[in-house]
């Protein structure tokens, strides 16, 4: 059969497979369809653009090319990566390439799938296992409430064979298996356990958030977002740096400037609270100042601080307020050793207008 038709009827079957609707699950179709994507390419065939793009349209595949905002000028780079990976005429520039990783990124990414395929395929196995989907469950219900913790029914993960991170919202996880490989040598259901956090914790969607506060409404759901679900497997792949590959090794991710950005926030409230909410920032501020990390930095600073001065049980209590995230770092804080940057009493009061004014929302959601 030729590649587009294989792949396609491959696609197919693997994205159209009957389950029922009410069952959680996890689905590697996605990953099932790369994987006989590459086989004509490991014989010396190439990766006809018509075939890339159908392997693109996967919807897995296309809602994470979406998140991360890749172009077409990337995706093509990156289907010319696959095929310098995979083509055994291409073995002399891959040495080449791979002698520069940082600058041969995507060459380098896509070899990762080639390199560690066997160990990667026995993985993909264990992930469906019944001892797997109880673990990632138990690591996520360790930071979150007894009220929240529950089974998320809905949920449908998707395993990827591109790429190396994960998104997650409305039910959906969409995972890079070499992300997931990497973070569970360390601890097992880690990287799941952080996506089905971010679905478990019920985040309250406020209602009727003024033009002038949706700048820093989104900056503080986001580091608590970000912050809370990092306790699950930030502190160990930190602890173990030295042994994930580069990609993995997040400390600089985390913690670059996260007392600054804290005192940034600070003055930023404080402004709001001396001008009744007019000194006010829009969104892209915001992802601009916590350097577009979602919230981890420095979400999950602040959250290590709260939890190093004993206040674990505080915040699994309030994981859903972000008011009350901020509250908790300041009483952190004022304690720790380290003496991180303490919210001002001005910052404090005008997020004790936010907390009033968009709070009380949740009792009618």
């Amino acid at each position: 059969m030729k590649l587009a038709n294989r792949v396609v009827a491959l696609s197919l079957f693997l994205l159209t497979a009957a389950f029922p609707a009410w069952a959680q699950r996890i689905d590697d179709g996605p990953l099932q369809v790369y994987w006989a994507l590459i086989e004509p390419i490991k014989q010396g065939d190439s990766l006809r653009v018509a075939d890339w793009t159908r392997f693109l349209k996967i919807e897995a595949n296309e809602a994470y090319i979406n998140n991360q905002g890749f172009g077409a000028k990337y995706l093509a780079n990156l289907r010319r990566a696959v095929e310098v990976v995979y083509q055994p005429q291409q073995a002399a520039l891959l040495r080449e390439r791979l002698k520069d990783p940082v600058k041969n990124w995507l060459t380098y990414k896509v070899y990762q799938y080639k390199a560690h395929e066997p160990e990667l395929k026995a993985y993909q196995a264990r992930l469906k296992q019944p001892e797997y989907q109880e673990a990632m469950y138990q690591t996520a219900w360790a930071w979150l409430p007894k009220r929240l913790q529950q089974r998320d029914t809905a949920a449908i993960i998707y395993l990827l064979g591109i790429e190396n991170d994960a998104i997650a919202g409305n039910h959906l996880m969409i995972l890079t298996l070499w992300s997931a490989y990497n973070q569970d040598k360390l601890l097992n259901g880690t990287l799941i356990g952080h996506e089905l956090h971010h679905n478990l914790r019920q985040p309250v969607a406020f209602q009727n958030v003024t033009e002038q506060d949706k700048g820093i409404i989104y900056a503080l759901n986001s580091v608590l977002n970000e912050g809370s679900a990092d306790m699950i497997d930030k502190p160990v792949a930190l602890q173990h740096e030295a042994e994930l590959p580069m990609e993995f090794q997040r400390s600089e991710f985390l913690l670059h400037q996260a007392d600054s950005i804290v005192r940034v926030l600070d003055q930023r409230l404080a402004a709001m609270a001396r001008s009744n909410g007019a000194e006010a920032q829009p969104e892209k501020y915001y992802r601009t100042l916590i350097r577009w990390t979602s919230g981890h930095c420095p979400g999950y600073y602040m959250t290590d601080i709260i939890v190093r001065n004993g206040l674990r049980r505080a915040l699994l209590k309030q994981v859903q307020n972000p008011f009350a995230f901020i509250y908790l770092y300041n009483k952190a804080a004022r304690k720790d050793q380290a003496k991180p940057p303490v919210f001002s009493e001005a910052a404090i009061q005008y997020v004790r207008q936010l907390e009033k004014k968009y709070w009380p929302t949740k009792a009618k959601a």
